[in-house]
């Protein structure tokens, strides 16, 4: 439980970072951005609770995943006024300046080991950013091709 509770506060804390950036980004009344951010909070923990109930091994991801299709899924009476009215107004790259933040500070936190790691790793990162990236416009114009829209 006190875990749970740590887990709690810190996605709050994300939420309320998250919600300062789309605030000032995007304009997003504060009022619509908190209701949308109070609700992604919601949903991912809902996800943990799943997965600590659950004794399949399956990672958080998936459950939040599916807490949130079934939130937002157009079978739930409310799912599309969710969608619409709040998560709509947030913007997920507003979300991406916390997660990167406790990055740093994790990979901070482990300065020794990523230093045995040498140069290689710098290799090695290259070169899955490069295949990520490469791979991910190939699909997507294979994609649009088939779809039409280019």
């Amino acid at each position: 439980m006190k875990k749970l509770t740590r887990e709690a506060a810190i996605l709050f804390g994300v939420g309320i970072i998250a919600l300062i950036g789309n605030s000032i980004n995007d304009k997003v009344p504060l009022k619509v951005g908190f209701i949308g951010m109070l609700i992604l909070v919601c949903i991912t923990l809902a996800g943990i609770i799943i997965k600590k109930i659950i004794p399949i091994n399956l990672p958080i991801v998936f459950w939040v995943s599916i807490v949130a299709v079934l939130v937002t899924c157009p079978l739930n009476p409310y799912g599309a006024y969710l969608d619409k009215q709040y998560l709509d107004k947030i913007n997920m790259l507003a979300l991406t300046t916390p997660v990167l933040a406790f990055a740093g500070l994790s990979l901070g936190k482990d300065l020794k080991l990523f230093k045995e790691l040498s140069w290689k790793i710098v290799i090695v990162a290259l070169t899955v950013y490069t295949g990520t990236f490469i791979f991910a416009t190939l699909i997507a114009q294979v994609v649009l091709k088939i779809t039409g829209k280019i």
